[in-house]
């Protein structure tokens, strides 16, 4: 039973990043705050923003793990990092209209979240103007501070380039309209490149319009964003160039003939394969090959009498091609892999170093 829960169950993990991004955001509010309320309750209300804000990407990367699941994933992981988070999952490949499902579904809770805040923050504005309710004056300014924080999050996350959640829902559109997935990638990481540019340059450019000088600390925090946001486009996109490579992947072109073990087979009758090197699987699934002393053994000697074994192979269904066959592997990494025919006979044979190679060879 434990086990079973450990499987399902997703690694949950708090970054120190996201603790630290969240104690910055209070000290960068707090002055806000104070324009408002007495010191100790400004500090309060920056302190309760901050773990609003927290509350708010967690439940932005729980509506990601929930919507996942709900189609058949599997969620391995939910994480708060300094930049926000991410949840990684798998499972079947989906069709682009649930991957759109999965990448809004974040926004969507974020946009939700700003009109409860919101909703909180107007029912408790009157007791701003009471000086004798400090507590819930703290509460209505820190509601309304994470309202416009969940806002901007949401519309933020929309944006159409990797790795917002936009860029997966545009990547999801392309491919509806026929573009090929590694293809489709490769133009939102390009999209996500210039958003991350834009973070830095926009700011900037806004401050010189107006002529006023940006703060120094907010202008960092975008520097470092906008870093984060360009590694994550770059990684992505180089991600599509593998799979690129993938899609050029054929089984005939990365295995190995081989046969199946016969109890009855002679070192006479298979003398020929056996010279060239041929490989056989007996029933264990154990791929086997020739020793070096072939053509000193005796012409009825049995086959297996002269085979070594080399490594314990995965059966590999359905016969995938190109990043199919990437992914199938990935999924049940093992040194070998076992092709059958439509008769489910054994018939060849795939090293994974041989995957690697090829794959090296195209990149």
């Amino acid at each position: 039973m434990g086990a079973e829960l450990e499987r399902t169950m997703p690694k949950v993990s708090v970054g120190a990043g996201s603790i630290l991004f969240a104690v910055l955001l209070a000290v960068m509010i707090q002055p806000q705050f104070a324009q408002y309320l007495p010191g100790a309750f400004a500090i309060g209300a920056a302190a309760i923003a901050a773990v609003l804000f927290l509350l708010s990407v967690a439940l932005h990367e729980l509506a990601h793990a929930c919507v996942a699941r709900a189609f058949g994933a599997r969620v391995r992981e939910i994480a708060l990092t300094l930049f926000g988070g991410h949840t990684t999952y798998e499972g079947p490949r989906l069709s682009p209209s649930r991957s759109m499902l999965i990448s809004l579904s974040g926004p969507a809770t974020n946009a939700i979240l700003a009109l409860i805040l919101s909703a909180v923050a107007r029912a408790l504005t009157p007791v701003l103007l009471n000086a004798d309710s400090g507590a819930l004056a703290m509460c209505a300014l820190a509601c309304h501070f994470a309202s416009t924080l969940n806002w901007a999050l949401a519309i933020f996350n929309v944006l159409p380039g990797l790795p917002m959640d936009g860029g997966r829902a545009l990547e999801a559109i392309l491919r509806a309209r026929g573009t090929n997935a590694a293809r489709a990638t490769i133009i939102t990481g390009w999209v996500g490149r210039v958003i991350a540019v834009g973070v830095v340059v926009v700011p900037l450019a806004l401050s010189a319009v107006r002529g006023d000088l940006p703060s120094p600390l907010w202008t960092v925090w975008s520097i470092l964003i906008a870093l984060s946001l360009f590694q994550g486009a770059s990684q992505a996109i180089a991600h599509a160039r593998f799979l690129e490579s993938a899609d050029m992947l054929h089984i005939a072109h990365v295995s190995q003939e081989v046969r199946v073990l016969s109890n009855a087979a002679t070192v006479e009758r298979e003398r020929s394969y056996l010279e060239r090197g041929g490989l056989y699987v007996d029933p264990d699934g154990v791929v086997l090959a020739p020793a070096a002393a072939i053509a000193e053994a005796p012409a009825d000697y049995p086959v297996h009498a002269v085979l070594s074994p080399v490594v314990r192979a995965t059966v590999l269904d359905g016969r995938p091609e190109g990043s199919d066959l990437l992914a199938a592997m990935q999924a049940d990494e093992a040194p070998a892999y076992l092709v059958r025919n439509d008769a489910g006979q054994f018939v060849s044979v795939i090293f994974a170093q041989d995957v690697a190679r090829a794959l090296n060879a195209r990149g």
